[in-house]
């Protein structure tokens, strides 16, 4: 018994020596001995479909929320412009500045909402866990400024994010993160309501016939893009709405209407598009360093 008792502790103690030993020389081994680490504006470079869609769903909270957001131009107000314009030019760095910060500022508000305590950040090799959360990534795939510190995590509450990004619409994040049980029924998930923030929206009530003719409840109405920190600033708002209207649609004027609501704040947004960009990144080819 005794021997058998101090084979299981030695083994123990080898465990966590082990683990020790590789917590250490893992990073080492991925980052600048070896490999430049690529850097946070170098990840900005690429930036996603998903965080330009949340400016055209968003907009008021993505203009407080980052410096460069005027320049940084929607696939609409591109459209109009000459392809010689240099505001094409000035909307991408714009866009690349402000996916720099998003992505920074969801980084540590995912680790200042210990985000890693329920969410791993690592497939392991073992009990087909590529079949439920994707491929094992390689080493390098860690070797960026995201990626510190490490966020394995600790256990698995919640699934895998390994592999999240652009797997779900930005919509979908936002509905998790105000009451994670309608997107995720039966999710032991937190409400985040500091993710949110009160105002004024312009809806739009949907026309009584064609309510009748589709079976839908006629006092139901859509959100249009944008909550307002005052009524007077969304009732400006639904004054441009309305002069912009075709006169084929004039009748849509007259259900338009301004209401208290919710949506997501910058720390909301950041988290967002951090969460986009998991799994997505491709690390470059790079000669080791001499």
């Amino acid at each position: 018994m005794d021997r058998f008792t101090n084979v299981i502790l030695f083994a123990g103690l080898g465990c966590f020596g082990f683990s020790f030993l590789m917590s250490g020389v893992y990073p080492y081994l991925i980052t600048d001995g070896l490999v430049p680490e690529t850097s946070i504006v170098e990840l900005a470079k690429d930036v996603s479909v998903e965080f330009k869609e949340l400016k055209a769903s968003y907009p008021v909270a993505f203009g407080q929320s980052y410096p460069t957001a005027g320049a940084a131009l929607t696939l609409e107000e591109l459209a109009g412009l000459a392809e010689d314009d240099p505001r094409r030019a000035a909307s991408e760095s714009a866009w690349q500045d402000a996916y720099a910060v998003a992505l920074r500022d969801g980084r540590d508000a995912y680790i200042a909402e210990v985000c890693f305590h329920c969410h791993t950040q690592y497939v392991r090799p073992v009990a087909n866990e590529s079949l439920r959360f994707g491929p094992v990534l390689a080493p390098a795939n860690d070797n960026n400024a995201l990626q510190r510190p490490m966020l394995w995590g600790t256990r698995r509450v919640g699934p895998d994010l390994t592999h999240e990004g652009r797997l779900r619409s930005n919509d979908w994040h936002v509905a998790h993160f105000f009451n994670p049980p309608d997107t995720s029924p039966g999710s032991v998930m937190p409400r985040f309501p500091w993710f949110f923030r009160d105002g004024w929206q312009v809806r739009r009530s949907i026309d009584p016939g064609k309510a009748d003719r589709g079976g839908i409840d006629e006092g139901r109405s859509y959100p249009t893009p944008g909550v307002f920190e005052t009524k007077a600033e969304a009732e400006a708002e639904m004054a441009r709405l309305k002069e912009t209207l075709p006169s084929a649609l004039s009748g849509e004027k007259e259900r338009l209407f301004v209401e208290a609501a919710k949506g997501p704040n910058g720390t909301a947004l950041s988290i967002i598009a951090y969460l986009q960009w998991m799994g997505t990144w491709v690390p470059p080819v790079r000669e080791p360093t001499p």
